[in-house]
């Protein structure tokens, strides 16, 4: 054996899966530690820099950095998630991370040219005023993470270096932190930097919410709920292609009486797809409100609004609840229907017989095609909303915005073989994938 290979044979990535860079943990305490380590607190938001359209190195490396770890403590608090099976999942997601460094950047000027920085602002607090929507926490984060990312990985590959396309960089970097701003104001943009809870509701929306919830005290009413649960969040998991774009949950939002709720948002009629169909007669949306008693479970909710609790059954401590329809992603927030025990029976069956529709039609594609449903869904997801709400959709479209960019489609081979691994390891892993930018 080598040199070479008996080193790669020793060595021991374990370290590396503890603690970001064998060094950092994950957590509230990780976000401590890192907010020490960096140079500047870029990864937080001020109402001036946010404005900025040219960043210092030391502005975007700090981001970069904390972003990094970020990153790392998502991918492993993720790793309890499941997959079907199915859907090349890595594969497209990693594709489409390549194919959005390369593509976000001329739509994210398309768009804030048409609408300014106040207008994106305005845009972000949204999720402050509405359920159902898309527009919300989980776009803040990967509509620039996520094509950051991509520029980790191009550059793995050789497509770009950490000095080439500042502008596309500080692009992306502002657009995420004028989305953190618009739905928060000062402070932590990261939902790691705010003790991991999504409380972005309101006070009066939340109090409008939670005051028509229903004791689920019933046995029967209970399972009811908790299957409705099951089976729309499975259904929107496979509509959107087996990952969580199609849910959403905001709080923890401490209630009277040592209570607390979340607030779950399961996107059902997405019809930007061109599988959209099996969804036909469903409502866009369907929002839970439920309540639990903070004596008997807590709750965590992460950058991709995914709720964690302690302990992990928490729906078997659900307490009361209240499940509301948004027929449309238009249909305005005075218009949400309740639903009653027989509608939600008749979305719960259709929800469970789409789900195996999805599973028929999935079986009949081949995994070529659907890498490229996945990255069609991964790369519209984190600015279709934005682009609908403000009718630039059909533009962006216009403008080629699903055309497979020659550097994603130089990047599938690699990314959809055992190569892979040899690019990803390091990139997510270890740290590699948000290396500096210099101006020397």
């Amino acid at each position: 054996m080598s040199t070479t290979e008996h080193a790669e044979a020793a060595f021991d990535p374990t370290p590396f899966l503890r603690a970001f860079k064998a060094v950092v943990p994950q957590g509230v305490e990780g976000d401590r530690q890192m907010r020490k380590r960096v140079e500047l607190p870029f990864m937080d938001t001020t109402s001036t820099d946010i404005q900025l359209t040219m960043l210092e190195d030391e502005q975007i490396n700090s981001w970069l950095d904390y972003a990094a770890w970020n990153l790392w403590d998502f991918i492993l608090g993720r790793a309890s998630e499941g997959e079907s099976g199915l859907i090349p999942r890595q594969e497209y997601e990693t594709v489409s991370f390549v194919q959005q460094w390369n593509n976000y950047p001329k739509f994210i000027r398309m768009l804030t040219e048409e609408i300014g920085v106040d207008g994106i602002l305005e845009l972000a607090k949204t999720s402050s005023r509405e359920i159902g929507t898309k527009i919300n926490v989980t776009r803040n984060w990967a509509a620039s993470v996520c094509p950051i990312l991509g520029r980790g990985i191009g550059i793995e590959l050789e497509q770009d270096t950490p000095g080439s396309r500042r502008e596309d960089v500080e692009t992306l970097l502002q657009f995420g932190r004028r989305l953190q701003h618009g739905t928060w104001g000062d402070g932590p943009g990261f939902i790691s930097g705010r003790g991991y809870a999504v409380p972005v509701l309101a006070a009066d929306v939340l109090q409008s919410l939670v005051d028509q919830v229903v004791p689920l005290d019933d046995p029967k009413a209970l399972q009811a709920f908790r299957q409705f649960n099951a089976r729309t969040e499975l259904f929107g998991f496979m509509l959107h292609y087996d990952c969580r774009a199609g849910m959403a949950d905001t709080g923890p939002y401490p209630l009277p009486g040592n209570k607390f709720a979340i607030v779950r948002d399961h996107f059902l009629n997405e019809t930007a797809y061109p599988w959209a169909g099996v969804a036909e007669g469903l409502p866009y949306c369907v929002t839970q409100v439920m309540v639990f008693s903070a004596d008997k479970v807590s709750a965590t909710v992460n950058e991709i609004q995914t709720t964690f609790s302690e302990p992990s059954n928490y729906l078997e401590y659900l307490e009361s609840g209240i499940v509301f329809a948004r027929d449309t992603m238009t249909t305005p927030m005075g218009e949400l229907r309740v639903l009653d025990a027989a509608e939600m029976e008749r979305i719960s069956r259709q929800c469970q017989k789409g789900t195996m529709e999805m599973y028929r039609t999935l079986a009949k594609k081949s995994t070529e095609e659907k890498i490229r449903d996945g990255v069609m869904v991964y790369t519209r997801e984190f600015l279709l909303p934005h682009a609908s709400r403000v009718g630039l959709w059909d533009k962006f479209l216009a403008e080629g915005f699903d055309e497979m960019h020659p550097n994603a489609q130089a990047a599938w081979p690699i990314l959809t073989s055992p190569r892979a691994a040899e690019i990803l390891t390091p990139v997510l892993l270890f740290g590699n994938g948000f290396p500096h930018v210099s101006s020397s």
